[in-house]
């Protein structure tokens, strides 16, 4: 068992150095002499919100009858002997730097409490439709990465964009720091980072404010509340007073706001990625990560709204919709952080809650209608991408339909303690929550072969 990396307080206590006297590098340095190998400094989770299809992306059955394999063909990759649907035609040149795995697999089968245990690595108690966010959740991965990994100057430790994810009318729980407390909250960020002259609420200055003024915290506190009740959703589940404070020092950060000024990047930057909210929200989480943040949540699609839950017209909607500004902004995400020195230090996730039924609907039940496929939480694929994973390598298989996995099963809190893993968190790692009671990050088991 590893022993948990020190915080940067302790390393700035053992080590006798000021705050004055420790650069970002020196600090860095320090921290991964202090524990377990660390493969990833920082993490982008790319989260696919509605469940993609993975026979109909990651996983083809070529071979299948027709109502499984359903309508795209398969093409060939930079990975020999891999193929991918023909949808996915910039992503296939990028599979030889990808680790794959397609077999992960559990039996949640609602959006809400699928989501959950998708980015936090445990099954939720009840599988409906509705769950709420409460305190009593399991914390989401970014909340755990604040809390063990050090934090970089000026900047929030945890940054989620560009939505909420909800099912209808509830806040999908997991999102927040749950049961390791409030000040592990991440910075959620609303809004569309391709509207013109993006900036979040959050981080605007009003006209006529300088930088001295706002040391005023009883001042602040009021000028903020007119945002404070745009947000009240945010503000209530994240505590009204931890609110104020993360707007105070995000306010009065200059390299924060500067991360989210998008309009500075070269506008063939962000033709690259697409003019468009996915394309625009990945450009954003590669700037976030490169300013400092440690953990980056990007939330691709809603519900209602834009999400991949294809119930009815699955192939049109990913062939015309959803896998277009997908492809061409994951792989401009990858060039990205390859080309700026990145690669090797953030570990890139595409993931969704669940796959899709291989059966293809041809009518039936409103909720399932024509050429549309179902929940299928049974089998789904995750992609991985950098942060010292191994390069073209597939991990598990599906059987002939792709409904079930063939060899290694993977859970939820498997990839759980992966990604804690790869970060140099220990999974086992015990903490208390607000009652005192002794608790495990996760019970899963990581998955090293996965990376080099």
């Amino acid at each position: 068992m590893h022993d948990v990396p020190m915080t940067r307080r302790e390393l700035l206590r053992v080590g006798g150095l000021g705050l004055t006297g420790l650069s970002l590098a020196d600090l860095l340095r320090l921290e991964a002499s202090s524990g377990p190998r660390r493969h990833a400094e920082s993490v982008i989770l790319i989260q696919h919100y509605g469940a993609p299809s993975h026979i109909d992306l990651w996983d083809p059955k070529p071979s299948a009858p027709a109502e499984i394999r359903g309508e795209f063909g398969a093409i060939g990759t930079s990975l020999p002997g891999y193929r991918v649907t023909e949808i996915m035609p910039m992503i296939s040149r990028w599979c030889h730097r990808l680790a794959i795995i397609r077999s992960m697999t559990h039996r949640i089968a609602n959006h809400n409490p699928a989501t959950y245990q998708a980015i936090t690595g445990h099954t939720p108690e009840r599988d409906i439709v509705q769950v709420p966010a409460s305190p009593s959740d399991w914390p989401a991965y970014g909340s755990v990465a604040s809390k063990y990994l050090s934090h970089r100057p000026a900047v929030p430790p945890f940054v989620q964009i560009p939505h909420v994810a909800f099912d209808q009318v509830y806040k999908c729980p997991g999102q927040w720091g749950g049961l390791l407390g409030k000040r592990y909250d991440p910075l959620i960020v609303v809004g569309d980072p391709n509207r013109p002259n993006y900036r979040p609420d959050q981080l605007i200055l009003p006209p006529g404010f300088d930088l001295a003024r706002l040391e005023d915290r009883r001042f602040l506190r009021r000028r903020l509340d007119r945002a404070a009740r745009r947000m009240d959703a945010l503000a209530t589940a994240a505590g009204i007073d931890s609110y104020y404070e993360r707007a105070f020092s995000i306010l009065t950060s200059a390299k924060t706001r500067r991360a989210f000024a998008i309009d500075e990047e070269p506008a063939r930057v962000r033709d690259r990625y697409g003019r468009n909210k996915v394309g625009q929200s990945y450009l954003l989480a590669r700037r976030l990560i490169e300013a400092g943040v440690r953990f980056v949540t990007c939330f691709n699609g809603s519900n209602p709204g834009d999400g991949w839950d294809t119930h009815a017209d699955n192939f049109n909607r990913l062939r015309k919709h959803l896998m277009p500004p997908d492809d061409r902004a994951f792989t401009a995400l990858l060039e990205d952080l390859d080309s700026r020195g990145l690669w090797k230090t953030t570990l890139v996730i595409w993931a969704g809650e669940f796959g899709r039924k291989p059966q293809v609907a041809q009518r039936g039940a409103t909720f399932v209608g024509a050429a549309g496929r179902d929940h299928w939480p049974q089998c789904y694929s995750i992609a991985l991408a950098g942060g010292g994973t191994r390069e073209g390598f597939l991990y598990g298989s599906s059987d002939r339909y792709a409904a079930y996995p063939q060899n290694q099963p993977t859970t939820p809190a498997d990839f759980a303690a992966t990604l804690f893993w790869s970060l140099g968190i220990d999974p086992r790692t015990e903490f208390h929550d607000s009652q005192g009671r002794p608790l495990m990050l996760t019970t899963g088991d990581p998955v090293t072969e996965l990376f080099v």
